[in-house]
């Protein structure tokens, strides 16, 4: 009989032991297993009343050289198998399915939920599983009836926690081709419901009609991830990327708290690499955001945006970052590290520094992810025109970038939506996903 574990603490008592542990000396003496770098975007700023933005490009990696161990896997598959998934969209995630099930360890509690307008359990979590057998019952999965995301999710849920084991990385893969109809809200407060609980959701929309607010909400909630896959044949690629991310977990998540003196605002913040995505922001006494899990096979890069007002002259400390993991496999190492920020004010006027080459790099490709929110905030607000004219915008600048593909998808809608007023489904996913794998080692050059 399999084993059941009790769920971590809830989200109040955890952010309230957290508080508590942020304001007690703790023992830095005991090295950390995180290692935080800032790229400060000036060192001197004039000290005047007008509000002058700082920006910090904080990297997050793993120390080098640290001995790891895999964290055993909790993944339950919920899988959309409505009448539209019929053909090569549910053959090719039945074979990914099946690849899944192959590179699956004796510790992993593994199961599996298709869903419909109801969810079935194919597959409960167990651990150690027969193989041959999982991969029989995947190979049965047939197309019928419409969605109801929600009934996979409360089925995907309930199997995590049957898997529970205090040193697991909790995980549900979420994939979908359909809008789901009056259950949005529900499947939102079940996202940050197993976020807070360590519980992270990577949500996959197939083809084009799919609900992107959706998905990306239930991602961000849980601390997980959204994919657009494009095509069936790279929904195989999709959840082996998804498998070996989650492999290489060390810190199933990370918390960064952020206490700024009194003349300092953090105005907001976002994550550019792996992928560049806002984070959500917590303002209590400091302000706090969860940035998810942190891995061997990829560190995390922030843009952190400050605001500041009048500063005094002199050198003045302006925050203090704090970078808080979950970290079952390094009880020997502390699980937090620290970074100050100071900067020096002069009393002239045109006092100023260069901007670091690699702060002046994120800030423009923020700049392309931001211009593509806009496109869709202005064809929301049906300001066709201004859209049509931010989207050639963005289509030059992608050109510029070398990104020929996506710059060649941004003209073509541009010209789509002058004609039309609209955007096809499809070219409506590429530019809001697009542009969140700009990669930041690309290089504008001059095109005049």
């Amino acid at each position: 009989m399999q084993t059941t574990h009790s769920m971590p603490a809830s989200p109040t008592q955890r952010q309230t032991e957290d508080r508590d542990a942020l304001h007690t000396e703790r023992n830095p003496e005991n090295p950390s297993f995180v290692n935080l770098q800032a790229i400060a975007s000036h060192t001197v700023l004039p000290a005047v009343a007008e509000e002058q933005a700082y920006y910090v490009l904080l990297n997050i990696a793993l120390v080098s050289d640290l001995p790891t161990t895999p964290l055993p896997l909790n993944l339950c598959l919920v899988l959309d198998r409505s009448t539209s998934m019929q053909g090569m969209r549910l053959q090719q995630t039945r074979e990914a399915t099946r690849q899944i099930i192959d590179r699956l360890q004796p510790q992993d509690a593994f199961s599996l939920v298709v869903f419909s307008d109801r969810a079935e359990v194919l597959l409960p979590s167990h651990r150690n599983a027969d193989k041959a057998v999982a991969k029989s019952v995947a190979s049965t999965i047939q197309p019928n009836g419409g969605t109801e995301i929600l009934q996979g999710l409360l089925a995907g849920v309930s199997q995590i926690k049957h898997g529970w084991s205090e040193n697991s990385v909790n995980h549900i893969v979420l994939l979908t081709d359909g809008h789901t109809y009056g259950d949005e809200r529900a499947c939102l407060d079940q996202a940050e419901w197993a976020g807070q609980h360590h519980i992270n959701i990577s949500s996959m929309g197939i083809g084009e009609d799919w609900n992107e607010d959706l998905l990306d909400g239930i991602a961000a909630l849980s601390g997980g991830s959204s994919t657009y896959i494009d095509t069936p044949r790279n929904v195989i690629e999709a959840f082996e990327e998804t498998l070996r991310h989650l492999r290489a977990i060390v810190a199933r998540e990370l918390t960064m708290t952020v206490t700024s003196s009194p003349f300092v605002e953090m105005h907001q913040a976002s994550q550019v690499v792996p992928y560049i995505r806002r984070l959500a922001l917590q303002r209590d006494e400091a302000i706090r955001a969860r940035l998810g899990p942190l891995g061997t096979d990829q560190g995390k890069k922030l843009l952190l945006e400050f605001l500041i007002q009048k500063p005094e002259p002199g050198k003045q400390k302006l925050a203090r970052i704090t970078v808080d993991s979950d970290a079952p496999g390094q009880a020997q190492y502390r699980p937090w590290e620290s970074i100050d920020l100071d900067l020096e004010f002069k009393e002239d006027a045109r006092a100023s520094s260069q901007i670091p080459s690699a702060v002046v790099t994120v800030l423009g490709r923020l700049a392309l992810y931001t211009m593509q929110e806009k496109v869709l905030a202005d064809l929301d607000a049906g300001e066709i025109d201004r859209a049509t004219q931010r989207l050639e915008t963005l289509a030059t600048r992608l050109l510029n970038l070398g990104d020929i593909d996506l710059a060649r998808s941004a003209s073509l809608e541009a010209g789509r939506l002058a004609r039309s007023g609209s955007l096809s489904d499809e070219g409506r996913k590429k530019i809001r996903y697009g542009p969140r794998y700009l990669s930041l080692a690309t290089q504008e050059t001059d095109r005049d």
